[in-house]
């Protein structure tokens, strides 16, 4: 090994044994080690020297030593691997060492030893870029909304027809989506429990085979386990088992979500009839949380399983409409609670209480103006809350709205009873009051 030429490289060099233990460090690495662990890091197990990333080092050097392929880690997806400082070239101002990490395999010719040989790359300056470059990236886009921000004019009447056929369609497109999503999983599943069960066969005759040499051929033994050990049998009878539970639990998951998408989107559009308000809230809680993870959300329904009479597809569109800019107002954890109860009078109470961001009161009493939001250009276009005025409004409902900013905002919404016979006679106007 010519280790004054490998110090002169700019590139960290750790060399690493088969029990984890260091045997070489080049300058590179040495140097931006902490003071107080350079002096006597050689012969130190790894896990004594970098506790914290012992567990992640590990992982991949032990890979390295089984497959005796090299491993990568790009500062994408971990850049701070170890505790080291970079330093600028002109200012000399010290910022922590972005990395790219690169695990290779070696063997000494003379010795026939294995080593794990880790290379530290510092890409503090190229992340820098990268990240300026995205920075910029975004700007550009802000700058491309706010112009397309200036050519977008539709009046009322017609902005409500476009965004009710538009989520009509949406919802067609996804329940069809749904249903052939549904073909591929079937056989997929039935594929992965068959799989499972070969694994299983396989791992069991494997045992047997040990067992049979074992009793009947043991001067064979040895020539079986260096078989077992060469095919990494063992490391596969370790990771088989929750490799496939996991991607059961995964399968069971999308499952799920099909299933309550295509449940949720199969409503005929402009069908009135009974609708179980207790299972569309699930249903709708569950859609929702898939793609906002922060906020915890809670339902109540009395009482359970209430049917109303209503045209399910824009009920159902006002609903999302109100949970998904509940949601929306969350920006770290929250909550969205959605409470529906039958009224003495027999009509039904909707309530949607959120802890987020809140509504100045200027702006509350916009909230249902067409294209009014305070969502940043391209975030939204405002019309979730109108489209979900004309919905309560043609169930002749009422809409009263709460919020404090920084608190909070709580939406209610109060449905009368519809008779069949009444459908076509839905008043125009609700009243929209504060709490």
């Amino acid at each position: 090994m010519n280790k004054p030429l490998l110090d002169k490289l700019p590139v960290g060099i750790c060399l690493v044994n088969e029990a984890y233990e260091i045997v070489y460090l080049n300058a590179f690495f040495l140097d931006r080690m902490p003071v107080e662990l350079r002096g006597d890091a050689l012969g130190k197990p790894l896990a004594d020297v970098f506790p914290e990333q012992i567990k992640f080092l590990k992982r991949r050097i032990k890979s390295v030593f089984v497959l005796k392929h090299p491993s990568f880690s790009y500062w994408e997806q971990r850049p701070h691997i170890f505790p080291f400082k970079s330093s600028r070239p002109i200012t000399g101002e010290e910022t922590q060492m972005v990395q790219n990490m690169e695990v290779v395999p070696h063997k000494d010719t003379e010795t026939g030893e294995q080593y794990a040989c880790i290379l530290i790359q510092d890409v503090t300056a190229q992340a820098s870029y990268f990240k300026t470059q995205a920075q910029l990236a975004e700007e550009l886009k802000a700058e491309h909304e706010a112009q397309r921000k200036l050519i977008r004019k539709l009046d009322r009447a017609q902005s409500q027809l476009i965004q009710a056929e538009k989520m009509a369609s949406t919802g067609q497109l996804a329940a069809g989506i749904a249903h052939e999503i549904n073909n591929p999983m079937g056989f997929v599943t039935a594929n992965l429990n068959t799989l499972e069960q070969y694994a299983q066969n396989l791992l069991e005759t494997c045992q047997a085979t040990k067992k049979l040499v074992t009793s009947h051929a043991p001067e064979h033994i040895e020539a079986l386990e260096d078989l077992f050990d060469a095919t990494h049998v063992e490391l596969i009878e370790e990771d088989m088992g929750p490799l496939i539970q996991e991607s059961k639990d995964g399968l069971k998951r999308v499952s799920e979500i099909v299933s309550t998408l295509r449940s949720f989107a199969e409503e005929p559009q402009h069908t009135w009839g009974y609708l179980n308000l207790h299972d569309t809230a699930n249903q709708l809680v569950q859609l929702i949380s898939t793609q906002f993870k922060r906020p915890r959300f809670k339902v109540t329904c009395e009482p359970d399983q209430l049917k109303w009479y209503c045209e399910s597809a824009s009920l159902k569109q006002a609903l999302t409409n109100l949970m998904m800019n509940a949601a929306q107002s969350i920006d770290d954890n929250g909550l969205v609670m959605l409470d529906i109860k039958q009224t003495s009078s027999g009509g039904v109470a909707i309530k949607i209480v959120d802890t987020g961001c809140g509504i100045s009161e200027a702006n509350l009493k916009r909230v249902f103006e067409p294209f009014f939001t305070t969502r940043p250009e391209g975030k939204g276009q405002g019309l979730g809350l109108s489209v979900a005025y004309s919905a309560i409004e043609k169930h002749k409902g009422k809409l009263a709205i709460n919020s404090r900013e920084g608190k909070g905002t709580v939406i209610e919404v109060r449905l009368p009873v519809l008779k069949e016979q009444e459908e076509e006679k839905s008043a125009s106007n609700p009243s929209t009051e504060s709490l």
